[in-house]
């Protein structure tokens, strides 16, 4: 399955996170700031590594919550 910006932001509000949508990208927003951004396309398996690091998941978990 190919993975997109619009998925992520999905997994992101089911982890509780609080999204903004820019016109770009998305910003991911905790309690204490900005966790982390998120392109609008397709997200490459670097990228995608290190937005999951940062939401605190493993690609298991992504799958499941997908």
């Amino acid at each position: 399955m190919e993975i997109r910006g619009r998925h992520l932001r999905k997994v992101a509000i089911r982890l509780g996170f609080s999204v903004k949508e820019g016109g770009k990208h998305i910003l991911v927003l905790g309690k204490s700031g900005l966790i982390t951004t998120i392109p609008r396309g397709k997200i490459k398996y670097g990228t995608l590594k290190g937005i999951l690091n940062k939401l605190g998941i493993t690609e298991e978990e992504l799958s499941n919550l997908l």
